[in-house]
């Protein structure tokens, strides 16, 4: 065992940045008010909303780079 000095860490870096969690966060706010339009009966604009945030949005929130 060496005597001396601790090693020090390299400090961790967070997993997703502050522009993942808000395309994330908007995806999910548009699949939620495509929920809600569904319940309405507005099909058309429902699903658009739908894919729009849960196909295109929040995967691109997922896999862009911190």
């Amino acid at each position: 065992m060496k005597k001396g000095k601790p090693e020090k860490k390299a400090p961790k870096r967070a997993a997703l940045s502050k522009k993942n969690y808000i395309v994330s966060g908007a995806g999910l706010l548009l699949g939620i008010i495509g929920f809600v339009l569904v319940g309405l009966g507005e099909i058309t604009i429902s699903v658009i909303l739908l894919v729009l945030g849960f196909v295109i949005l929040l995967p691109v929130g997922l896999y862009i780079k911190p």
